[in-house]
């Protein structure tokens, strides 16, 4: 009987430290991008990327993410703080004429602006370009007063196009993002 609970004991302890294992090597697998101390922005890389560099300043800060095949698309994330969203909590929080002004006259962005909401529920608004000459897509959020936009452009190389499987990619990365408070 003894000899059943022990080898039960370490079939249970061996189960648990590879679960341990497993959860430490996802965790591992995440991108953290802290933002000034308020908040930290994590989520797990798209396969074939990698986080390059990041440029920051004291509300500012600009994430760039490549692979090692040029042709595939390059994309940043910038976060940025905006005094006139200091007390926004997400943009879920905000009017649609809010939602509005953060597109403001760019020529540069289509008149169909679309909305998309995240696995974590925060609302998103995707921006396209109207210049068949120059695509970029950019997905739009704000969080506690910061602006978070992921810019994704065609890679080197390309028809200077994105296609619908890379912009699906990019907002699969987005909704994965979960912006996690410190403190």
């Amino acid at each position: 009987m003894k000899k059943i609970l022990s080898i039960l004991l370490c079939l249970v302890l061996g189960l648990g430290c590879g679960i341990a294992a497993a959860e430490s090597a996802q965790k591992d697998d995440y991108t953290v991008m802290p933002v000034n101390g308020m908040f930290n922005i994590r989520g797990v890389t798209p396969e074939g990327y990698v986080m390059q560099d990041y440029l920051s300043d004291d509300t500012s800060m600009v994430v760039f993410f490549s692979s090692e095949d040029a042709a595939r698309p390059y994309f940043s994330i910038s976060i940025a703080f905006l005094e006139e969203y200091a007390n926004v909590e997400r943009m879920n929080d905000m009017s649609e004429a809010e939602i509005s002004a953060l597109v403001g006259e760019d020529p540069t962005v289509s008149d169909d602006i679309q909305m998309m909401e995240t696995e974590y529920g925060t609302k998103v608004m995707i921006l396209r370009s109207s210049d068949p000459l120059y695509d970029f897509a950019c997905f739009v959020t704000v969080y506690k007063g910061y602006e978070v936009a992921l810019n994704m452009f065609p890679g080197e190389g390309s028809d200077g196009k994105l296609t619908e499987e890379q912009i699906a990619l990019a907002m699969k990365f987005l909704s994965d993002l979960d912006f996690v408070p410190i403190g």
